[in-house]
């Protein structure tokens, strides 16, 4: 979710509830925190198959990002659409599953 510090989606999250409807498994669902600020060191020992970055709240791109997590994808994903309520909701669930499976396993 966001970098400097590094923050992830935890328990009960919007974004969270979005990516499990679309079979990704949060490596942070069960943290007694919603929002946990893990290390990069305590990221990359979680070895994830897939790192989810967003650009937005925080704006990742391919070169800022995934270069933290080498030897792992990396799927750049609409925060619009992985974080809003509203409209945007209609044409998530197919715009997030393109862009995850693009870059590697969920």
């Amino acid at each position: 979710v966001w970098r400097r510090p590094w923050v992830v989606l935890g328990r009960d999250t919007f974004a969270g509830d979005v990516l499990a409807r679309l079979g990704v498994r949060n490596g942070w669902a069960d943290d007694a925190d919603r929002y946990p600020r893990p290390g990069l060191d305590e990221l990359r020992a979680r070895a994830p198959d897939l790192v989810v970055l967003p650009d937005e709240p925080y704006r990742f791109t391919a070169d800022d990002g995934p270069e933290a997590f080498p030897g792992v994808p990396a799927a750049l994903v609409s925060g619009r659409h992985l974080t809003w309520y509203g409209p945007s909701l209609a044409e998530a669930p197919a715009l997030l599953a393109a862009q995850l499976a693009t870059e590697g396993p969920t």
